[in-house]
């Protein structure tokens, strides 16, 4: 059945569009394109305004004004695809947009300060209105933005300079309230321009389901803001709302040059999957809960293959049906692979060089992410980056957290090495401002958070208060036969390298005057008299098994994010005393210290030899 013609509409503007009148619509905004950049070379009306300043001097400055419009309910069902388009393009132009602060009396152009939307700056297909209609067109959607710019600046008091309106509306689009302000726009003649006495500043955010957009200035409102209906520009005063606009690819009028085929593209979009390191709790929890979704991981490359080991990485997880295939960035992975086998023994750079090797990997899964993928499940590790990047906006975000945020690891690396001032291994490095912000922007915004880690989720759950929490279980390894501890002197066996973070200046400290032996699983210290005192000290260096004749198995660690040793432990039936920072509260044979108390640290050990000893006499006693 063919679409009513609205009240209002001409016959003629509702007939299907006609090519001749197409090219028409194309030379003149050629030639009025033309003459508006000639113009502007020869007197600029407006400048660009840099949005990369390190100091902002309106950041806390008050609110002004906000405004909020939805990003995902306007259109038809059908027009999903357009929607879907919308929205990676306000993705792309927030970056232009927020953190802009104008100097009193100067102007602020829409376009000037956007540039040209073009294809190879990351726009896409979205929707434009243009005679009537909904046409499918590179960077369509910016309206939004226009739109909402304009309301929040009447509303803090600017002065409009240049503003356009519609000439129709989007279906099923919110009801506007009674200040809203109708400004369209088209590159690069019809522009958007505002202005004010006094310096502001404009913040642009995209969060899962909203466009929201704040002016801030140290300037009360200069002028009443005046209500604006949604209407025609060339009715002012008239009673009549805008005609409602219909859509390429839900019109009826196939005939029409400009009709659109449907795209295979679901309503609710898809979900993809950004992966780097793999654990069996992950894998557990994706195998459960998104087997249809896109996955993206890194390429599993090991430089020294000629050590024999275990394979590691997402490849060992087979894809669902259903699911596209993997995409897995080999250049991103090669060179981070490099890069971390570079700088591998250099113990100031080597967290340096990791958290550059999450970033290209972050780089390349955001340049493979499509404007369908509405729902994002990440790592962690990637979530600043995409942050940064601007991934996140417009999509909702579960986060595969397996690490306190780098501004907690920082406080408590802080803390230690006030205890402990001769360690440098403490202080020998520190993430940049801006990638901690962005992790706590980031995880503020997140929709849920999956963890196994207790302290983690403890800890992440006070920063993103209205995100649901998925506490996963723990996997315990295969246990295997291990040799029984000695009675005397008991075995220690410390799970980690000789670093401080890990707790090793408490151990050396809980171990003075007690005779015993100690193993340490990993490499050992710079420090040569860091176990001074102790009878015999062993290091593994990560070879052989390290648990057998363990009395008991101790990791007092200030930061510890895989305790996969103390979990073989569990395993093995080896009691283990850990700190909370380790994440295993609630399991049981776990004996949990504070970090960085000696004499609570000293009695826990006592504590589990003696109990072992028992229960060594015991089974003694019944045999």
């Amino acid at each position: 059945m063919a679409q009513a013609r609205p009240v209002g509409v001409s016959v003629r503007a509702w007939q299907p569009p006609r090519r001749i009148d197409a090219i028409d619509f194309w030379l003149r905004s050629r030639l009025l394109a033309s003459a508006h950049a000639l113009r502007e070379a020869l007197r600029p009306s407006a400048r660009r305004w840099d949005t990369t300043l390190d100091t902002q001097a309106l950041a806390d400055a008050p609110v002004l004004a906000q405004y909020r419009t939805p990003l995902w309910s306007d259109g038809r069902a059908d027009e999903f695809p357009l929607v879907a388009g919308k929205v990676q393009n306000l993705r792309v132009a927030r970056r232009a947009f927020d953190a802009v602060e104008v100097p009193a009396g100067e102007m602020l152009s829409f376009w000037r300060q956007l540039g040209r939307p073009t294809a190879s700056r990351g726009f896409v297909q979205g929707r434009e209105l243009r005679g009537g209609c909904v046409v499918p067109t590179l960077a369509g959607g910016l309206c939004q933005l226009s739109n909402a710019l304009a309301t929040v600046a009447a509303r803090a008091g600017l002065e409009l300079v240049e503003r356009h309106g519609h000439t129709a509306r989007i279906e099923q689009a919110a009801d506007a309230v009674g200040d809203v302000v109708d400004a369209t726009v088209f590159w690069n003649y019809v522009d958007l321009k505002v202005r004010a006495k006094h310096a502001w500043r404009l913040e642009v955010e995209l969060t899962s389901d909203e466009l929201v957009l704040r002016i801030r200035a140290r300037s009360p409102i200069a002028m009443p803001a005046v209500p604006m209906a949604l209407r025609r520009a060339s009715e002012e005063g008239a009673s009549a709302a805008l005609p409602l606009a219909r859509g390429c690819l839900s019109c009826d009028q196939t005939a029409c040059f400009r009709h659109r085929p449907l795209l295979a593209v679901a309503q609710q979009g898809r979900t993809a999957v950004l992966l780097d390191a793999w654990t069996p709790e992950f894998a557990r929890y994706l195998a459960a809960h998104h087997t249809g979704a896109d996955r993206m991981q890194p390429v599993p490359l090991r430089l020294a293959f000629w050590r024999a080991g275990p394979a590691t990485g997402w490849h060992r997880e087979a894809v669902a049906d259903g699911a596209a295939s993997v995409q897995s960035p080999w250049w991103a992975s090669l060179r981070r692979a490099v890069w971390q086998r570079l700088w591998a023994r250099h113990a100031g750079r080597r967290q340096g060089s990791l958290i550059d090797g999450q970033r290209w990997l972050a780089l390349a899964f955001a340049a493979r992410l499509k404007p369908e993928h509405t729902q994002l499940v990440i790592d962690q590790a990637l979530l600043p980056h995409l942050q940064q990047l601007g991934a996140l906006d417009g999509r909702r975000v579960t986060v595969l957290a397996s690490a306190l945020p780098m501004a907690e690891i920082q406080r408590r690396l802080d803390a230690a090495a006030q205890r402990w001032p001769d360690d440098a291994t403490l202080r020998n490095f520190r993430a940049g401002a801006a990638l901690v912000q962005a992790e706590a922007a980031a995880l503020a915004r997140v929709a849920a958070v999956v963890t196994p880690h207790a302290e983690v989720a403890t800890h992440l759950a006070a920063m993103a208060p209205r995100a649901a929490s998925l506490r996963l279980d723990w996997v315990l390894p295969a246990a295997r036969d291990i040799d029984a501890a000695c009675d005397a002197p008991p075995l220690i066996v410390f799970a980690a390298s000789a670093l401080a973070r890990k707790g090793a200046r408490e151990l050396a400290a809980a171990l003075q005057g007690w005779p015993c032996r100690l193993r340490v699983l990993g490499s050992p210290s710079d420090d040569a008299q860091l176990w001074r005192g102790i009878g015999s000290v062993e290091h593994m260096h990560w070879r052989g098994d390290g648990l057998n004749g363990a009395r008991v198995v101790v990791l007092p660690a200030h930061i510890e994010h895989a305790p996969r040793a103390l979990l073989r432990a569990l395993a093995a039936g080896v009691p283990v005393v850990a700190s909370g920072a380790c994440g295993l509260a609630g399991l049981p044979g776990v004996r949990e210290v504070a970090a960085g108390d000696v004499e609570g640290l000293r009695a826990a050990l006592k504590n589990a030899c003696d109990a072992d000893d028992g229960n060594n006499k015991s089974d003694e006693s019944a045999s």
